[in-house]
This record gives C-alpha cells, structure tokens and sequence, in this order.
C-alpha cells in the first residue's frame, strides 16, 4: 500500500474526480430508489428487443452488467476515498472487473440495427450457458435441462427473430467485447491495451510489474545479474486505467445509449 505524495497528488485528486459520479450511479443501480429504470415503454426499440430475445430480454442483460460495473467502481472508491488505501495490485482486478461489465453493456447496446443488437444477446447468453453448464460439469450436477436443450432454446429464439442462428451461438470473450465497445470512446487500441493490463494484474503477470504499472526502485544488496526491488503503487497508471471504465459505464448511464 502507497502513501500520496506531492508528485503523486495531482494523479490522484483526478482518480477521485473520475470516481465522483459513482455515489450516483449507486442510487441508480439500488431497486428502491426513484431514478432506476423501469421497464421500457411499449413501442420503444428497447421494449421490442426485449421481446425478440425474451426470455433473454436485452436490457435485463445490459442493466445487469452494469450493476456489477458500478458496484466494481463503487469497491474501488471506497477503498481510495473512504479508506485512504492505495493497494500495488487489488484495484486492477476492480478496474478489469467494472470494464468488462460496462463494456459488455455497450457491446449490447451499441450496433444501431436490430439484428445486430439481437445477436449480441443472443451470443452473450449461448456464453453464459456454457459457462454454467461447465460449472454443473465439475461439480456433477444435473440441471431440469441440458446443455442442448438449453442451447437449442437460444437457436429457436434466433430462428424467431429472423437472425442467422449460427451467428448467434458464435462463442464470444471480452477480448472482442472490450475492442467493440472500446470504438464508442474512440480509443480501442488503448482500451484493449488497459484491459490487458488490469488482466495481466489480475493474473500476477510479471510482465505487468515489468512494464511499469508499478513503481519500482532497485535496492542494493541483490546477487550478480539479479535484482531486488521495492515495489509501490503507481497511481497515475491506475488513474488511466480508471479512466476508461469509469467513462464506459457513464457511457450508458449518462444516456449516450438508454435503457
């Protein structure tokens, strides 16, 4: 954990300035409070989207990856703002956490036809099924319907709403998901490369402290052609990284799309 110092001030006064819509965004994803969506309006695109790809309704899928994106964000401000802690590590497993989520609701949301928008549901749900269906696997455990069964109800609702159904079962991971969305903030290469190093964090890359995501200052002592090094937080790096997936859920929360 790091202190702030007066070089690393600036970065961190703009991390918390990035975060500071999230104690909004918290009432807008809490079920109770008067600003969170209701269901969209007969005759809107979204209420038809909804029903094309019922029962994997489409704004069901995008306000749930939202709702883990805000709570992502809302960890990382409590523990920056409200706890004055400063983790090496920690805060990119959050960051990657909050990015995929909000750019897997904009990787929903974003084509502007309909079948390309049913598709993408249709995809993240035959994704979904087969996640889970490995998890019953490893556990030995019997669900009321197979993984078929299951994965021949997303072809029929394909085949219901007139996309090609092969396309909808094609596999998808957030590689494609964060590059896609990344293009709504006009920065993808860049988006993609944030989304690597948070992942490569979240792993223990060494690549990752190699690269300078983290402070790093050689100490004597070490044996020849080896190193040791004291290693700290760099807060400007994790106030870019920071940068995009805060941008991305206020992408949609901020109406750029609507729910």
């Amino acid at each position: 954990m790091s202190c702030v110092d007066e070089k690393d001030r600036p970065h961190y006064e703009e991390l918390l300035h990035l975060l500071s819509p999230v104690d909004g965004w918290v009432r807008r994803i809490d079920p109770d409070h008067a600003d969170r969506p209701q269901e969209p309006p007969p005759g809107s695109p979204m209420r038809t989207d909804d029903a094309r790809t019922h029962p994997y309704e489409l704004s069901h899928a995008a306000w749930h990856s939202l709702s883990h994106a805000v709570d992502h964000l809302n960890c990382l401000l409590a523990l920056l703002r409200d706890a004055h802690m400063i983790h090496m590590y920690a805060p990119y497993s959050l960051v990657r956490s909050a990015l995929e989520n909000a750019s897997a609701a904009v990787w929903m949301l974003q084509p502007g036809s309909r079948p390309e928008r049913v598709t993408r549901r249709l995809r993240f749900a035959a994704e979904d099924i087969r996640s889970s269906e490995q998890v019953k696997q490893v556990m030995g455990a019997i669900g009321p319907h197979s993984k078929q069964e299951r994965i021949s109800q997303v072809r029929d609702i394909a085949e219901r709403a007139r996309v090609e159904a092969k396309a909808a079962l094609l596999p998808v991971g957030y590689g494609e998901i964060v590059k896609a969305a990344g293009s709504a903030l006009g920065g993808d290469t860049a988006i993609l490369v944030s989304w690597r190093l948070c992942s490569g964090m979240t792993h223990g890359d060494f690549w990752t402290t190699l690269s300078g995501a983290t402070e790093r200052v050689e100490l004597p002592g070490a044996a020849p052609e080896l190193g040791t090094f004291k290693i700290t937080a760099n807060i400007q790096t994790l106030m870019y990284v920071t940068s995009f997936a805060a941008h991305m859920t206020g992408l949609v929360l901020q109406s750029r799309f609507v729910i």
